[in-house]
């Protein structure tokens, strides 16, 4: 309202000072007539009159045409002002990179009102920024403060930076204790492939941001043909000096300066809310896994068996139990001592895992028994299996120092519903009565009913 009286007075105050200069150029031209000596019939007040009304209309229409020449220029800015003024006032969530666009004017003058649109552009594109950055940082406080799944978490950030730097594809790296691993990824093709990229190391080394431009190892899927990308940004999510992880952001077009400067804001609440993650991560780890095997212990083990046999029960499908001695590991510790007694443990449990399903559970029960819960297996199965595990083991060598330590182990497995059993501590005890037969019958032996 203030800019619309603002003008108001100004074209009024231009009227008023066009028909005064008309008046005064009328009696002007009057005295002008006298010094030169014009007839009579020029002097006359008719003619005086007819003067001044000239030099009042000349003003009037000078005032006209400058209204509706500068007017119309004023009411374009004018009404980019209200537009954004009711955008902000609805209080609704808008696209602020397309919005800035929409919202500048064309300035294609140099005089004061180009300086005046020039001012207004560079006003509201710092303001519209300002806003898509305090948006941006919101909306990611909500998710890091809110998502402790590092999976979770890596995908609604990364939907929310591809939106946001409106890249065609991207995704999220994570080192996970030294190891690199893909978190997230959006129309990224052979994403595991990245990982082994030389610029992707050294964005975790450098700690740097990077952008560079057409990439032949990078590729977007993009339906029935695939593309490489024309600009790629990697940007390093560093939490105390840390490297937590690397966003990778893959665009058919350049990305502008204010969306890197930007990226330093939404990486930091990513990093806070990553390291979160990794640390909730890490101590849901040390709750379930054995510190030293890194399988998993007993408590979340036997949870484990308890799901898998209620499943069991349900479906009517098969699940054996097979239980696992290191024989005379008593032995081994007492004569090179507990560091190679636990080296012996780790190997021995990272090879029998190799031979074991991705469906299969593996337990440290305790010392230097195991428990291998197998969903699925029939009792023939599992009779194959336990021979399987009792060749691998002989040949399974550990060396220390000039002596090669050779181990073998004993077994003793069952399967549901072959054999019938009222919970899973029955089904426990049987794996364990039948290990102790093998134990007495000599070791380095199965035995599976």
């Amino acid at each position: 309202m203030g800019i619309m009286k603002l003008t108001r007075r100004v074209f009024i105050d231009l009227a008023i000072y066009m028909m005064a200069l008309g008046v005064f150029t009328g009696v002007l031209f009057a005295i002008f007539g006298l010094l030169v000596g014009l007839p009579d019939e020029f002097l006359s007040p008719l003619f005086i009159l007819a003067y001044i009304f000239v030099g009042v209309f000349i003003g009037v229409v000078n005032t006209l045409v400058t209204r509706l020449i500068v007017g119309s220029r004023l009411q374009k800015l004018s009404t980019k002002m209200k537009n954004v003024i009711t955008h902000l006032n609805t209080n609704e969530e808008i696209d602020y990179i397309q919005y800035i666009e929409e919202s500048i004017v064309d300035v294609d003058t140099e005089d004061f009102i180009g300086e005046s649109s020039e001012a207004y552009n560079e006003l509201v594109t710092k303001f519209l920024e300002t806003l898509s950055s305090e948006s941006s940082i919101r909306k990611f406080t909500e998710i890091f403060t809110k998502e402790l799944d590092l999976a979770k978490l890596s995908q609604k950030a990364l939907s929310h930076l591809i939106k946001f730097t409106r890249s065609t594809a991207g995704m999220i790296l994570v080192n996970r204790s030294g190891t690199i691993e893909v978190a997230s990824s959006h129309l990224i093709k052979n994403p595991k492939k990245v990982i082994n990229l030389e610029i992707i190391h050294k964005t975790f080394n450098s700690k740097e941001r990077t952008i560079f431009s057409f990439s032949k190892d990078i590729t977007i899927e993009a339906g029935l043909i695939d593309f490489q990308p024309e600009s790629i940004l990697l940007e390093p999510i560093v939490y105390k000096d840390e490297c937590l992880g690397v966003i990778l952001m893959a665009s058919a077009g350049n990305y502008p300066p204010s969306i890197e400067s930007q990226l330093v804001l939404d990486t930091y609440g990513l990093s806070l809310g990553m390291y979160n993650a990794i640390t909730h991560d890490k101590i849901e780890q040390l709750a379930i896994l054995d510190p030293l095997t890194k399988l998993y212990n007993r408590r979340f083990g036997i949870d484990r068996l308890k799901e898998e046999y209620g499943r069991s029960i349900r479906t009517g499908t098969p699940l054996a139990l097979l239980m696992l001695d290191i024989d005379y590991f008593k032995r081994v510790n007492d004569k090179y001592g507990h560091i190679v007694g636990d080296k012996v443990l780790v190997e021995f449990s990272s090879l029998v895992k190799s031979h074991l399903r991705k469906s299969d559970v593996f337990i440290r029960y305790g010392g230097e028994e195991f428990l291998a819960i197998l969903p699925g297996a029939p009792i023939a199965g599992l009779k194959i299996l336990s021979e399987k595990i009792l060749k691998i083991v002989e040949s399974l060598i550990i060396e220390h120092e000039d002596d090669k330590i050779k181990i073998t182990v004993s077994m003793g497995g069952t399967s549901i519903p072959e054999y019938k059993v009222h919970d899973t501590d029955e089904l426990i005890a049987i794996a364990d009565k039948y290990l102790y037969e093998a134990k007495e019958a000599g070791r380095n032996r199965a035995v599976v009913k």
